[in-house]
């Protein structure tokens, strides 16, 4: 198909362009009659204002628009000096009417029918006898055909052809028209670069041979480049486009019409069924039909433009339009229930996963081993993947099987790899319940040395009070236990004593501060708190500086004791933590206390 339409478009263009021989010489076949109107919109819904997109509709879809331009200066005549010499036409204003639909998926045919709604101006006196220009004017009607033979989804660009013919139905002498039938036909090339189409468009133009002063219009070169800018989302396109062409027979710049289009294209319905365009145009060489500016007012009705998801079925009849699908499914993708990547219209068993070679069924397994049976080579006996479906051996039948297993000849937990477990320190346990594997202890102990923190002869484990040395026969507490250590807090089981309103401890609790001290010394490593609380007996302000000095008090002396100053700290609560009420003699006593927190590590 693509070298057919190629090699017919080479043929058509060569025959047109060289075959045909200009007539200038023959005065009696030159006509004063051309079309003058440079604007020629095809309604492209893809295209610019006047640069058409490689793209057709696609089968059965449509476009329907209308379009009009008004045009200031489209033809004045100049002097030797290229000054300007007389206005012939001063105003234009204009309307196209544009259809078309695709007939096939890479076929479209188009209908436009141009209209000059009104134009004001005359022929100078040595043309046509100075008659008038003014009025409304038919123009010549154009049918044409649009053949898509690139797409970029396959060929990195789109790509067609544009043919069409022109009908003569003008005023013989209105420049709205050529005297007899014209055609052309033009390549249009488009691309998607992210959110801009570009296009680039070129062909040929046949019309009546025409003398208008110094010009001589029959064969005619167009090009055009155009870009569309998708500025917001789907609701607003930018547009511009350069349009142009140039005589073959007699190329001057008064032959060399070219102007520059710009302007946006609204979408007012989420569909994109719609399309409003507005714009502008300046002339950007001096050529017959090039106005001083244009302005473009367009609207076209495009249904092809509804389809989001681009799966070839228009949005109003598909049931997905935002998701690609098959025509068969209502433009919905097909599902996939067992997700073995074969869609459930084409999977024999689409609720259970399956490879393609069966049809998405599963292999059998009678073994149950997690490999089919068509690649199984004990198909009866669960085996390994990695040994082709048959089992491993074990030798030593300790439940690892030879590949596995370091000790394939004596039998050892899994854990150890399915050897068995040693003891480093040959004390009895082995190393994974020893807690100290490399230095012997009893198995009480959990494979560790005996400690004796208070250094009294009495092994922890054994040690009824391990922080404080006492006797045997005491099972290691001393004959009266002052101290004991309970979670966090060193808890002191007999007061500290002050003298009345001093920080001055008494004689009478150097015991209780010596079991602290021996507390301290077998946990080297603890930092503590030591807490001042008083009663409510004074004022809070006295109470708080007395709490403060009576802690600061106790931790000086375990500091004059040997204790590391870094380990303990002192702060006062005064009279803000009782642990019971301050309503009687004797909860008051129980108020003024010390206490000893362990801050690190608990």
């Amino acid at each position: 198909m693509v070298r057919f339409v190629f090699s017919l478009t080479v043929v058509v263009v060569l025959v047109l362009s060289f075959g045909h021989t200009p007539v200038k010489a023959q005065s009696n076949n030159t006509t004063q009659t051309f079309q003058l109107q440079q604007f020629r919109p095809w309604g492209d819904p893809y295209g610019g204002f006047q640069n058409q997109s490689g793209l057709t509709l696609g089968q059965w879809n449509y476009q329907l628009g209308l379009s009009f331009n008004y045009a200031k200066d489209p033809l004045i005549m100049r002097d030797q000096s290229g000054n300007r010499a007389l206005e012939v036409l001063r105003h234009q204003i204009a309307s196209d009417i544009h259809a078309g639909v695709g007939l096939l998926p890479w076929l479209d045919v188009i209908l436009r029918i141009p209209l000059t709604l009104y134009q004001d101006g005359e022929f100078p006196s040595g043309v046509s006898d100075g008659r008038s220009l003014s009025g409304f004017f038919l123009s010549d009607i154009q049918l044409g055909a649009k053949v898509q033979f690139l797409r970029e989804k396959r060929h990195l660009l789109d790509m067609g052809l544009t043919f069409y013919l022109g009908i003569p139905i003008s005023n013989p002498i209105s420049l709205n028209g050529s005297q007899g039938v014209s055609f052309g036909g033009n390549f249009n090339i488009s691309k998607q670069v992210s959110i801009v189409r570009l296009m680039f468009n070129v062909g040929y133009r046949y019309q009546a041979q025409a003398e208008f002063g110094n010009l001589l219009l029959d064969h005619e070169l167009t090009y055009g480049l155009g870009a569309v800018v998708e500025a917001v989302s789907d609701t607003f396109e930018l547009v511009f486009d350069l349009a142009g062409s140039t005589s073959l027979s007699r190329p001057t710049p008064e032959s060399t019409p070219m102007e520059f289009y710009f302007g946006g294209r609204y979408y007012p319905m989420t569909t994109k069924d719609l399309a409003i365009t507005l714009g502008g145009a300046v002339g950007v060489m001096p050529g017959v039909g090039t106005p001083q500016f244009r302005v473009v007012l367009g609207v076209r009705w495009s249904p092809i433009l509804s389809d989001q998801d681009k799966d070839g079925l228009i949005d109003r009849k598909d049931r997905c339009p935002k998701t690609p699908g098959p025509l068969e499914n209502q433009g919905c993708p097909w599902g996939d229930k067992d997700k073995d990547g074969l869609t459930d219209n084409i999977d024999k068993c689409p609720d259970v996963a399956g490879p393609k070679e069966n049809k998405g069924c599963p292999w059998d397994d009678r073994d149950k081993d997690g490999l089919t049976d068509n690649i199984d080579k004990c198909p009866d006996t669960p085996g390994p993947k990695e040994n082709k479906g048959c089992p491993w051996g074990d030798k030593d039948k300790d439940g690892l099987t030879d590949n596995v297993d370091k000790c394939p000849d004596i039998p050892g937990p899994k854990e150890n790899k399915g050897c068995p477990w040693g003891d480093k320190d040959k004390d009895g346990l082995t190393d994974n319940v020893d807690k100290c594997p490399d230095v012997p202890g009893p198995k009480e102990n959990k494979g560790c040395p005996d400690t004796d923190r208070d250094k009294d002869g009495i092994v922890d484990r054994l040690d009824k009070c391990p922080d404080v040395p006492g006797l045997k026969k005491k099972q290691g507490c001393p004959i009266v236990l002052l101290v004991k250590v309970v979670g966090s807090q060193i808890k002191i089981l007999q007061k500290i004593f002050f003298n009345t309103g001093s920080a001055r401890i008494r004689r009478v609790s150097f015991p209780v501060l010596s079991q602290v001290l021996e507390v301290l010394k077998s946990r080297p490593k603890i930092s503590v708190r030591v807490e001042g609380h008083t009663d409510n007996v004074g004022g809070a302000k006295y109470n708080l500086g007395l709490s403060r000095r009576r802690a600061k008090s106790v931790r000086s002396y375990l500091i004059k004791k040997g204790i590391d100053e870094g380990r303990l700290t002192s702060v006062g609560y005064g009279l803000t933590k009782p642990v019971l009420p301050n309503t009687s003699r004797k909860n008051r006593s129980k108020n003024r206390r010390v206490e000893f927190h362990i801050v690190s590590p608990k």
